[in-house]
């Protein structure tokens, strides 16, 4: 088949199947699976280039003060918006046992209300704790939610980081790993085949059964892991998973050195563990607040920025290092920041992980991002006011993300003769923002 040719059909199914154009279908040859086995792939390459997706990350953060009652229909009208704003995805990940920073211990209920009002918007796990939640059920709500958002979900598993959850679901975390590599293999079988069975070292024995509900997408719906090591983003590729990750206030050169493991894994050592490859790479930005100007946006962080770091760097990811060496080892590294975590200048530009700024500091911190081998960037956008989160969706989705996906169409001011883009050429809001203030 031509290739023209082979690229149109490709695009065509793409399209009825819900994914971004360029898609296209490959088959690979791997005999170690199955010498008849054909393995799909899914990437971004394609006639149109490469878009980078722009993705809104929500745990439930409530305030103080508030409730969760309110806090989850304000969840939803971000989620709303976020789609009328031009953002790829949304998603929430499942936490245990928080009544503050992380409240979404049933995700796949928040997924069906916010399926039920959007359209286009992919809706994404984005960590389902699959080390401790069991795998069927697992797979039943991905299924059921996959019905509701007509195709639009995405799933990320994770083995868990935190003691909060892991000792409340009886987990040793010398199992985590084993657990959820477990877990992922039963979920691809249970939604994939029309009957599966199992007999594992973790999740027990199941006869013979047929999975209901059916997704809507065949066989089942893309596959991402969380990865915060080296070896664990190596694996994550080998095992053919799209993989979101994030330095952790280590700096750039932490994010290149991730996104350089999973780009540097041979092709020859993918060996899927779904019925087909996701070959996606995600940088994640823990906060994120875009305003009018750098003060401004880092006023409105500063709460966050402060609470999301001391947790994680004094508490969350030291314990489990201390805890377990040989599975969360290389956690230790965070107890060189522990002096950092009130140093809020410091927290907004010692790199990826925060992204607290006006439009252009935004789109500055994406677009190395983008250089460093990412072609997805998730944006924490949680634990503040409704209306402040609302502002910072409205700002990337007016200013940044058409910057990337639409630079034609940006309107620019200065010197008639400068191409769109040009350094010298400043953007319109900029001429707005001295007017306005």
């Amino acid at each position: 088949m031509p290739d023209r040719l082979r690229r149109w059909r490709a695009n065509q199914v793409a399209y009825f199947r819900g994914w971004p154009p360029g898609v296209e279908i490959e088959k690979m040859p791997i005999n170690r699976i199955s010498p008849e086995r054909t393995v799909r792939r899914w990437h971004t390459s394609g006639v149109r280039g490469t878009q980078l997706r722009f993705i809104v990350f929500t745990e439930a953060g409530t305030l103080r003060g508030s409730t969760h009652h309110r806090r989850y229909w304000d969840l939803v009208e971000e989620a709303v918006f976020a789609e009328e704003m031009g953002f790829y995805g949304w998603g929430t990940s499942e936490h245990h046992f928080y009544a503050e920073m992380a409240v979404a211990p049933a995700p796949e209920v928040l997924f069906t209300a916010v399926a039920m009002r959007t359209n286009r918007i992919k809706l994404r796990y984005m960590s389902r704790l699959v080390s401790a939640i069991h795998p069927v059920l697992v797979a039943e709500q991905t299924a059921a939610t996959d019905i509701f958002s007509n195709g639009r979900i995405e799933l990320t598993v994770a083995r868990g980081n935190t003691l909060l959850q892991l000792d409340a679901f009886g987990v040793p975390l010398d199992e985590t790993k084993g657990r959820a590599e477990e877990a992922l293999d039963l979920i691809v079988r249970a939604l994939s085949d029309q009957s599966f069975d199992h007999d594992g070292k973790y999740w027990g024995k199941i006869p013979e059964r047929e999975l209901t509900p059916r997704c809507v997408q065949e066989p089942h719906p893309r596959l991402y892991k969380i990865g915060q090591t080296v070896d664990s983003i190596q694996d994550a590729r080998r095992r053919g998973l799209g993989m979101i990750t994030c330095d952790m206030w280590l700096g750039w050169d932490k994010l290149a050195e991730y996104l350089s493991a999973y780009r540097d894994v041979p092709e020859s050592e993918i060996v899927p563990v779904g019925r087909f490859i996701t070959d996606s790479a995600a940088a994640m930005s823990i906060t994120t607040r875009c305003a009018s100007t750098n003060d401004e946006a880092l006023e409105k962080a500063e709460r966050d920025l402060k609470m999301f770091a001391t947790v994680i760097i004094k508490d969350l990811y030291v314990q489990l290092a201390e805890r377990s060496p040989d599975g969360y080892g290389e956690f230790e590294r965070l107890v060189e920041l522990r002096d950092r975590v009130d140093d809020m200048e410091w927290l907004r530009t010692c790199g990826p992980t925060v992204m607290v700024g006006d439009p252009e500091h935004i789109i500055r911190q994406v677009q190395r991002v983008k250089e460093l081998g990412a072609d997805e960037i998730v944006l924490r956008i949680d634990n503040a006011r409704h209306d402040v989160i609302m502002e910072t969706l409205e700002n990337i989705g007016r200013y940044v993300i058409p910057y990337f996906n639409n630079p034609a169409g940006v309107l620019r001011s200065g010197p008639v003769g400068l191409l769109p883009g040009d350094p010298r050429q400043p953007a319109s809001y900029e001429d707005i923002a001295k007017v306005v203030n």
